[in-house]
């Protein structure tokens, strides 16, 4: 299968049987990279964990998280984006809807659909680190800019990615704050201790003349000492700002208590691991989504629709362009990751040093990374597919991008019932190097099953199930009731 775009530069296909090849690929090969990070969460391998290998003598474990780090983290969740941002004008421009219905109630259906997906994702399968919610919400929140030009569109994904550098500093400019307010207080205490030093002097030596001061004035003395002893403690406000700066600090460090605690919970039933993921996700579905969410996914669909409007996807551009782009983006992308990496192991080996010296916190440069490594896979990919190798390989590329809803669940389905306590329990069991052979098994059976089942049938399961509650229609599924159907319109 030689690959040939679908439609020449500046076209957009709008029918259901004239797909973007790339856009298929690409899905699929996101979504499976998205499994590689997320198994992190789903095998309790956390942040914590990471820690501990991060603060050690930085052996093999912390060389491998190191690379799937610099290669994954982030980067396949904004690919996923990207792509998503495309499906977006991709689906507006559709005008074959099985029932009459306008573009924008279809889509705005949709996104509607897909929130209740993901909040199903999140409190009854339980995965916390659900992106159908976020992708949904920011979906409609994007509907205003799909009619603006590609030039627009451009500009507003600049616009969201440098307000996300600035959440970034801002969060670090709290964390800068803090410090401060915190060495304030450790000086209000050392003059406390001064003080105290010094009463304590003045009391022998009043002891020492005890037989010569009078009763009332050693009484005078007592109570003065007592009334300074109260002024000497910390306000509540004070006591809070110490305690929050000595709780971040201490949060960069290994503690194997809070890793047990986990582990338990994490391996107990269904209720109780219910109960303890429950504050997770509302804080991932709500608090994330406002302050960081809207800028780190719109940012990236903002782009995805940009290039869309350009014909990135359509293979518009030459192959040697495509391989440029690649080549220099992700050469980039790499030495922000690597910037990244090593400014994250001084913070973490000394966060008030790391505070003290530097004017940038360490992922200042995130989103600039993870948009310059998603755009630089996705050149590499439409690169790669015309050169015409590897035909088998993105044939079940896209059959699985075909069926990545369905997968996306399947993974939840499978990861949660691998590692949390009402299934088999493997939570906080596996080594990090154990938990990428899941994935790669995982990898190997969502591969399979899509190729097998896009034989027989037009979509996956819950895409026909979500495009059936679109259109409020029970719509045909395997491909020769479709083709039925279309010969009876006809």
């Amino acid at each position: 299968m030689s690959y040939t775009p679908t439609s020449s530069p500046g076209e957009v296909p709008v029918s259901d049987t004239t797909r973007i090849q790339s856009l298929d690929i690409l899905r699929g090969i996101a979504l499976l990279g998205i499994l590689v990070i997320s198994i992190w969460e789903f095998g309790g391998f956390t942040a914590n964990e990471q820690t501990f290998y991060k603060t050690g003598t930085h052996g093999g474990n912390y060389n491998l998280l190191t690379a799937v780090s610099i290669l994954f983290e982030g980067k396949m969740r904004a690919l996923f984006a990207l792509v998503f941002g495309a499906g977006i004008i991709l689906f507006l421009q559709k005008k074959d809807h099985p029932v009459p219905i306008s573009p924008a109630d279809a889509y705005i259906r949709r996104m509607m659909w897909l929130i209740l997906f993901g909040i199903f994702n999140a409190f009854v399968l339980l995965w916390p680190g659900d992106i159908l919610f976020q992708y949904g919400v920011t979906g409609l929140l994007l509907f205003a800019f799909s009619g603006i030009k590609t030039r627009g569109l451009f500009i507003a994904a600049i616009v969201c990615t440098l307000i996300y550098c600035g959440k970034h500093y801002w969060n670090y400019a709290d964390d800068k704050a803090g410090y401060k307010k915190y060495t304030a207080v450790m000086a209000v205490e050392k003059k406390f201790k001064l003080d105290s030093t010094a009463r304590a002097r003045k009391d022998s030596v009043d002891r020492t003349k005890d037989t010569i001061l009078l009763k009332e004035t050693l009484i005078k003395n007592k109570l003065d000492d007592s009334l300074a002893k109260k002024k000497d403690t910390l306000t509540g406000k004070q006591t809070e700002e110490k305690g929050y700066w000595e709780g971040r600090v201490k949060g960069f460090k290994y503690d194997s208590a809070k890793t047990k605690a986990e582990n338990k919970a994490m391996r107990a039933g269904y209720l109780k691991v219910w109960t303890h993921l429950m504050q997770r996700s509302q804080n991932k579905e709500s608090f994330w989504l406002y302050r960081i969410g809207v800028w780190d996914i719109g940012s990236m669909m903002l782009f995805g629709m940009a290039l869309f409007g350009i014909g990135f996807f359509s293979s518009r551009f030459s192959s040697s362009t495509y391989f440029i782009i690649a080549l220099l983006t992700i050469a980039s992308g790499l030495a922000l990751a690597w910037f990244r990496i090593h400014m994250n192991d001084i913070r973490i080996a000394d966060y008030e040093k790391y505070i003290q010296k530097r004017a940038i916190p360490y992922d200042q440069f995130f989103p600039i990374e993870r948009i310059l490594m998603a755009t630089g896979y996705a050149s590499l990919v439409i690169w790669l597919l015309r050169m015409n190798i590897l035909k088998w390989l993105w044939r079940a590329l896209a059959a699985t991008g075909r069926m990545a809803f369905t997968n996306y669940i399947l993974q939840s389905v499978i990861c949660t019932f691998i590692f949390y306590g009402y299934g088999f329990g493997y939570f906080g069991r596996l080594s990090q190097l154990e938990l990428y052979f899941i994935v790669a098994e995982i990898t190997l059976v969502q591969v399979v099953f899509s190729v097998f089942w896009m034989r027989y049938y037009t979509m996956g399961p819950l895409e026909w199930l979500w495009r059936c509650l679109i259109y409020r229609k029970w719509l045909p599924l395997n491909k020769q009731s479709t083709l039925s159907s279309e010969l009876d319109e006809g």
